[in-house]
């Protein structure tokens, strides 16, 4: 990482997809450059992270998980389905959206640490996109559950 004044330079490697949509709408959402853009996704991005982790690890919690992928990579297909079967998933609805892509919206009500686990697998399959959490309640006493 490259210094400049009180911030540091990072690059990372990325689709010509996602690069052209970030240099297509930087200019339309109101961002001087791709960076100021970048820098306020990751931002959004650890927000959410960190309503999940400080969340003591019993709390019961309901968390919504959104996820991407191609309908056509059976292997991601299985390997997602089974990420799910293992978890307390109480609500799923699927999309489906331009080409092969698919759209999974899971409603997961379990405890803070099993949700954590949840979406460290989902994460560690290769094919899944755009993961994205957001806590949308927990309960103050996981023992009332």
């Amino acid at each position: 990482m490259a210094s400049k004044g009180n911030r540091e330079t990072i690059t990372f490697s990325c689709e010509p997809e996602l690069k052209s949509l970030i240099s297509n709408k930087v200019t339309d959402l109101g961002y001087q450059n791709q960076s100021q853009m970048i820098r306020d996704a990751l931002q959004a991005f650890f927000k959410s992270e960190r309503a999940l982790e400080h969340i003591p690890n019993d709390s019961r919690v309901v968390t919504l998980v959104s996820v991407v992928y191609n309908h056509d990579d059976s292997i991601v297909v299985k390997e997602f389905i089974s990420a799910q079967h293992e978890s307390h998933i109480t609500f799923s609805n699927h999309f489906h959206l331009e080409g092969k892509e698919c759209l999974e919206n899971l409603m997961v009500d379990d405890t803070a640490q099993n949700i954590k686990q949840f979406i460290k697998k989902l994460r560690s399959i290769a094919g899944l996109k755009n993961i994205s959490i957001s806590v949308i309640s927990r309960t103050e006493d996981s023992s009332s559950s």
